[in-house]
């Protein structure tokens, strides 16, 4: 016999460890307590089966938590006679918040069974499943610390509460009709916004007649309509003012996604995951779905519900008892996009919907249980069985990311597009939910709350952080001014070193070769990068080889209206040749005076400033061979070109245009850098256009010639430095045609591939690099 004191990081509470705990030590006849703490959680335990209790905590916890850590010590026997469940010790450390997941099976059949005290109630929930990170104010995690400390549990949730043996032991959003949240509809009239009984019968009927929902979920309000219906989803976009940005849809089941989308098995387990993420799927050739969906885009977004209400959407009995075989929903696919006005953070709060959204929405399903952390749903996409993010929030924030060794407590405030932070503590990066674009006051606010909120949950305070480089961007500003009244040390760090550095943070890695494909980033000479192959350590990196810079005129414009971009590259590889413009699908984008114009405009230098972007690049050839000449939302022209590829189609080496690597004519401190030469490519793309190549062709063509360069300066600088492992980040990987080719022809030529795996590879892992690479710096 003997005694352990048992301490166990990772996300160990709020997901059943210690009724786990409790349960165990009872079968194994084990005496002491069990505890939630700050650290973590902490068991105190005595007898004769303590091994076998370590084996199975190791190796089969319960389904939601994670264990980081176990740290044992052996004390003298204290001859416990029982083995309770204690009050939860506030000590000032340091633990894991669990990640906001999707009802249970369990909890399901109880919404559904009429004979269940929570028939139809919209906010059941148990141990496995349920908010967590959404209403957690502070840690431990216990229900006083919780946004659910208002609602006073009746007696039969106190009794299921306080029983070990119980599915809702301590689950601290417990609830039931009597005593937890409740669901209204208002529904706007002549006179304002009226209150209405039946909330689901009625929801239910409106979005039938094509109207509009706001929805107060689980992490903010999402704008509901019929998926099925144009006219309902035009005016959606009419009155959110979402320009061609592709709305996400929440469909019943996998049966129901499977009528306009292509699944594979590992999409049908990433779907059905708890984390319930938004996923990318392919159309299907005869889609029925309304085109404005997602206009040029050859996937679209679904996810599964995730929370009761989203259910009850679904399969509220009307006028007919509810076939939980998913044989008759209500719905085959509702539009579930985040309830904001466009480039604003998601609405969290009751009033502020009815202020801001009462010209979107005809009608509001609200709730009385308040959103402490606003979260918008993660969007993702497989790859080679695995999620990749696209964006990451709703079911995987605040997971931490382990790193390899302790690091000073800092912080990476991130760039200014697709903005996320990271706060890092001992050996955990800690990363914010998608906090947006910072172009607009109230984005700031959120990025502000966030952190806030963060730091104060898991006790960090910043030593030192990380911004861009970029003089414009907000987040860089913000970060000089928190530095000067924190009187922190700061260090201004290179956009795409951090992109690197953020797969270097993954992989546990001090230097890498990789590849940063982006839109726009700040150069260390002034200029706007984002074609870079480099060499990075802790320390520094090395410019190895970019794309030759191409005229953006008009500069910011020209990032908009990709026609000016199309124009440039003909100007490179033709001259200004007005009679061949005049030729091509770009001269259908605009008049022939603005395209007069345009080529004045690019040879004045002050407007017109070059950028090496990848982005730019995809930007100008969709629209020179006419796919689309317009971004109303970031990518757009380069999704649209992608999409354009036919369905099947793989890499072939065969099929590529030609291009030309010269030497730099920069300064001496980049003279070994290769410039990527595009000019035979433009005039052979030219070429097949007027030969009248079909569009998805060309379109081929051109992405096989992006990865037959990736994989041509790989193994040439393999060669001249001899490194076997090259990571991928950056926008421009987020192309799946890209991604998934070059990680095939990478790994046939004896390179192993490094894609982000807990990050999305755009601008949202340029936080987690910037605090990496302070880090590192600060212990080196």
């Amino acid at each position: 016999m003997k005694r352990l004191h048992i301490d166990v990081k990772g996300v160990v509470q709020g997901v059943g460890f210690r009724p786990f705990v409790y349960n165990l030590a009872l079968k194994l006849n084990l005496k002491g307590f069990v505890t939630n703490t700050s650290h973590g959680v902490t068991i105190d335990l005595e007898g004769e089966n303590i091994e076998k209790f370590l084996y199975i905590l190791r190796n089969e916890p319960p389904p939601l938590a994670k264990i980081y850590s176990i740290e044992t010590e052996e004390f003298p026997i204290n001859n416990y006679s029982t083995f309770e469940i204690v009050e939860s010790i506030d000590d000032a450390g340091f633990t894991h918040i669990s990640e906001d997941v999707s009802i249970c099976d369990d909890c399901l059949k109880e919404l559904f069974n009429p004979s269940d005290r929570r028939y139809l109630y919209p906010f059941i929930n148990c141990t496995n499943c349920g908010p967590r990170y959404t209403i957690t104010i502070k840690v431990p995690y216990d229900r006083p610390n919780t946004t659910m400390s208002i609602f006073k549990m009746c007696h039969d949730c106190l009794t299921e509460y306080k029983d070990p043996l119980n599915r809702r032991f301590h689950a601290q959003p417990n609830a039931c009709p009597v005593c937890g949240p409740e669901v209204s509809l208002f529904i706007k009239t002549s006179e304002g916004f009226k209150e209405i009984a039946n909330p689901f019968v009625e929801s239910i009927r409106l979005i039938k007649e094509g109207k509009i929902v706001a929805i107060r979920g689980l992490g903010g309000f999402q704008l509901c309509c019929d998926a099925t219906n144009a006219d309902a989803v035009e005016n959606l976009r009419k009155r959110k003012k979402r320009s061609n940005k592709p709305f996400a849809l929440m469909a019943p089941s996998l049966q129901s996604i499977g009528k306009y989308c292509l699944l594979s098995e590992n999409e049908k387990n990433i779907l059905t995951s708890p984390m319930r993420p938004i996923v990318l799927l392919k159309k299907k050739n005869k889609c029925k779905l309304p085109e404005i969906i997602a206009p040029k885009n050859s996937c679209i977004g679904f996810m599964l519900p995730y929370t009761p209400l989203h259910y009850l959407l679904f399969y509220y009995p009307i006028d007919y008892k509810p076939n939980f075989n998913r044989a008759n929903p209500h719905f085959d696919a509702l539009v579930m996009t985040s309830g904001n006005i466009s480039e604003e953070p998601i609405i969290t709060k009751n009033e502020e919907a009815f202020e801001k959204l009462q010209n979107v929405t005809d009608a509001f399903l609200i709730h009385n249980r308040e959103i402490f952390m606003r979260v918008d749903d993660s969007v993702v996409r497989e790859l080679n069985g695995k999620i990749y993010f696209i964006r990451r929030a709703r079911g995987f924030v605040p997971k931490a990311i382990q790193l390899k060794e302790e690091i000073p407590e800092v912080l990476g405030v991130g760039a200014d597009l697709k903005n996320t932070f990271t706060l890092i503590k001992s050996k955990y990066a800690i990363m914010s939910q998608h906090i947006g674009d910072m172009e607009n006051i109230e984005t700031v606010e959120f990025f502000e709350e966030v952190l806030n909120n963060l730091k104060s949950v898991y006790r960090i305070e910043p030593v030192a952080l990380g911004y861009d480089l970029h003089p414009g961007y907000y987040s860089s500003q913000w970060a000089k001014e928190y530095g000067k009244k924190t009187d922190i040390q700061r260090f201004a760090l290179q956009h795409h070193y951090c992109h690197i550095a953020s797969l270097m943070a993954e992989y546990w890695l001090d230097e890498l070769f990789g590849i940063a494909f982006d839109g726009t980033g700040y150069g260390i000479d002034g200029n706007i990068w984002g074609s870079e192959f480099l060499y990075c350590d802790i320390k520094n990196f090395q410019r190895l080889a970019h794309l030759k810079p191409i005229r953006l005129p008009g500069g910011e414009h020209a990032i908009k209206d990709c026609s000016r971009i199309a124009l440039s590259l003909i100007g490179e590889a033709f001259g200004d040749d007005f009679d061949l413009i005049s030729k091509l699908p770009l001269s259908e984008a605009t008049s022939e005076n603005k395209i007069r114009q345009i080529l004045k405009l690019k040879k004045i230098t002050q407007f017109s400033p070059s950028s090496s972007g990848m982005g730019r690049f995809f930007d100008g050839i969709s629209s020179l061979i006419g796919v689309s000449h317009y971004n109303s939302f970031e990518a757009e022209a380069a999704i649209a070109l992608e999409s354009s590829i036919s369905q099947g189609k793989e890499f072939s080496d065969k099929y590529c245009y030609d291009f030309e690597f010269k030497n730099s004519e920069e300064n001496s401190s980049m003279e070994n850098s290769l410039i990527i030469d595009y000019t035979l490519m433009i005039r052979q793309i030219v070429d097949d256009l007027l030969q009248g190549v079909s569009i998805s062709d060309i379109s081929w063509k051109f992405h096989n010639t992006i990865v037959k360069i990736i994989i041509e300066l790989t193994i040439y600088f393999k060669g001249k430095y001899g490194f076997d492992r090259l990571g991928l980040s950056g926008g421009v990987f987020q192309n799946s045609y890209l991604v998934r080719e070059t990680i095939k022809i990478l790994e046939k030529n004896g390179i192993k591939p490094l894609v982000h795996i807990n990050v999305p590879a755009n601008d949202a892992c340029i936080s987690l690099g910037q605090a990496y690479i302070v880090g590192k710096r600060l212990i080196s």
